[in-house]
Order: C-alpha cells, then sequence, then structure tokens
C-alpha cells in the first residue's frame, strides 16, 4: 500500500471516530434534555383543613409532591382554566391565598372579610366569586389585579356556583331559620331569586351543561335536582345518609354524590335520577374533583386523611395519603384536554 493510501485509509478512520464520538455525545446530551421537554404532568391540589396546608399531587405517581402552607383552614378552592393558579379561602381567617402552580407556592393573598367559605370562578376566568360567611356578603374579585371590585349581602353564603353560560349563580344560604339558595344576575350583581327550604342547604353544583342544578341538605338522604329556569324542585335522587358534594361534570357519563355516612361516592344517571353504583370510599368523604377527560374522580376522605381515586368506568379505586382533615380538592386538565376544549 502507498504511502498516500496509507495516509488517506487513517484519515477516515479518524473521521469514523470522531462521528462515533459527536454520536456518543449527542445521545447522552438528548437523554439529559428529555425531562426538561417531557410533557407536563397535570397536578391535583388538596386543601386540609387541621394543617392549613395544600397538598400537591402527581396525578401520574399518584403521590405528594409538595405541601403549601396556606391560611387557617382552607375551605374553597378554584382553579383557572389553564391550570396556573389555585385560589384557596381561609374559613379560619380573612384571607384569599393564590397559589402559583408553577412554582407551588403562595404569591398574594388577598383581604376579603371574616371567614370565606366557598370561592368560584367564572367561565371566562375574569372574576372569582368568594362566599363570605360571618361578613353575610359575596365579594368578587378581578383576576387580573387580583384585588376586590364588588360586593353584594347575602346572608351567611356558603358555596357558590356559576351556570356555565356565565351569567347566573346560585348561593347555598345557610342563615338559621332563613335556609335558602339565592339566585344572583352576574350582569346587575344583585340577588334576584330566592329558592326558601326547610332544611340547611350543604352543596349545590349546576350540571356540565347548565339543564339542571344539584344540591344537597342536611339531614336529607337525597339530592335535589332543581330546574333552574322555573326555580322548581322537579326530582330527587335517594342516597345514603349525609350527601355532601353532588355535580355532573363534563365528559363523564354520571352524576355523582359523595355520601359521607357509608363513606361512597354514589354515581347516577343524570336522564333518570336513578343511581346506578355506589364506590366505596374513605372515611368522611367531604368533596370531589374529576379529571379533564371525566374518566378518573378524586375524593377527599376528611375521616382517613386520604383521597381516594376512583376509575368511573370500572368502579376501581387507588388511595393516596395526605394531610390532616382534606376537605376541597381541584385537578388540573392535561395540555390535550385544553386543547379538545375540555
Amino acid at each position: 500500500m502507498s504511502r498516500h493510501n496509507i495516509q488517506t485509509f487513517a484519515g477516515f478512520r479518524w473521521v469514523d471516530t470522531f462521528i462515533g464520538v459527536g454520536v456518543l455525545v449527542f445521545a447522552a446530551f438528548t437523554q439529559m434534555m428529555q425531562p426538561a421537554f417531557a410533557a407536563p404532568v397535570a397536578k391535583a391540589y388538596v386543601a386540609n383543613f387541621k394543617d392549613n396546608t395544600v397538598s400537591v399531587i402527581d396525578t401520574d405517581a399518584r403521590k405528594v409532591i409538595a405541601t403549601v402552607p396556606v391560611s387557617a383552614g382552607p375551605h374553597g378552592m378554584a382553579i383557572t382554566q389553564d391550570g396556573r393558579t389555585v385560589y384557596v379561602s381561609g374559613d379560619g381567617s380573612s384571607s384569599l391565598d393564590v397559589i402559583d402552580t408553577a412554582s407551588d407556592k403562595v404569591v398574594k393573598t388577598i383581604h376579603v372579610g371574616k371567614a370565606p367559605n366557598g370561592v368560584v370562578l367564572t367561565p371566562d376566568n375574569r372574576l372569582l366569586l368568594v362566599a363570605v360567611y360571618d361578613d353575610n356578603r359575596v365579594v368578587f374579585i378581578d383576576t387580573t389585579t387580583q384585588t376586590v371590585v364588588a360586593a353584594i349581602p347575602v346572608p351567611k353564603p356558603h358555596t357558590i356556583a356559576i351556570s356555565p353560560d356565565g351569567k347566573s349563580a346560585y348561593v347555598t344560604v345557610q342563615e338559621p331559620g332563613h335556609f335558602a339558595l339565592a339566585l344572583i344576575d352576574l350582569d346587575t350583581r344583585s340577588v334576584v331569586r330566592t329558592v326558601a327550604l326547610e332544611k340547611t342547604p350543604r352543596d349545590g353544583e349546576f350540571s356540565y351543561d347548565g339543564r339542571r342544578f344539584y344540591f344537597t341538605q342536611a339531614g336529607v338522604s337525597s339530592v335535589q335536582v332543581l330546574d333552574p329556569a322555573s326555580g322548581k324542585i322537579v326530582a330527587q335522587i335517594p342516597t345514603g345518609v349525609s350527601p355532601h358534594f353532588v355535580g355532573y361534570p363534563a365528559g363523564s357519563a354520571f352524576g355523582m354524590v359523595v355520601v359521607q355516612g357509608p363513606g361512597e361516592l354514589s354515581l347516577f344517571d343524570p336522564a333518570t335520577n336513578k343511581p346506578t353504583r355506589n364506590v366505596t370510599v374513605g372515611k368522611q368523604p367531604h368533596w370531589a374533583a374529576t379529571s379533564g377527560d371525566g374518566k378518573t374522580t378524586y375524593v377527599t376522605d376528611e375521616g382517613s386523611n386520604d383521597v381516594t381515586v376512583v376509575d368511573l368506568a370500572t368502579g376501581g379505586t387507588a388511595r393516596i395519603a395526605v394531610g390532616n382533615a382534606p376537605r376541597k380538592v381541584v385537578i388540573q386538565k392535561t395540555a390535550a384536554t385544553m386543547r379538545q376544549g375540555g
């Protein structure tokens, strides 16, 4: 072999070696960078009433990944459609905490009045309504400026639900001797109708399509089904003892109610108002939130300090330990669900 051919051959070997090393370096760099570009995981946020904390759950790994200190007695919770912000009211305070879900830290605290209970966002996320129980009013917060911009008198307001069209809201009124549902016109910011009740209302929620308003009452073992157009109760759905949270979320084939006495999530058919399945959860369940795809529900178990994850299709369950006396829960929507408009 000539000297020229030997040099050429050696040159090719040097180039091959350089390319091989480059490929290995690129592969290692790509592997290192994968977590940074991995699809974000939806998180659930659970308010622990006696701990004054919020547990942050990775819904894929089904474990707590962070704990956020908040105002005393975390009670109401709401999460923005983009999943970037969680609002938590403190029943034992006069405060509403704002959690940034990127850092899972409280970034602002808003003074709203004594013993704030339920909170809810308008569908466009421009306003947050807060039921301020001890001050007998509902306050309106501008979510852009994070300031209180209005307030209307409502006696002993507990929970609030806003219609899907964003035009009205029902407030559960727990004033002794004057139990009621108060209907608020959100354009005029005034109470336009009151539905008198014999028993204390606990929770009330609109169906995802706005055609029905479901609510529960203390001492009544059934869900009341109200026609929002007429303000009349049109049906009752039997449950076990002490029904609490009730809802019919988008994407789900079922309505659902948390039943505290037997420790169940009871599913019902919204078309017939008949129970279809009872799923055993933890002790003294309090609230529920459903994933963006409508397939999974998270139930807070106040008496057993955990969350039960329910597969709505099969009824299968899993438990996640959280803080002391978990009550409210909200869940981020996944990026795919948000693109679909769920």
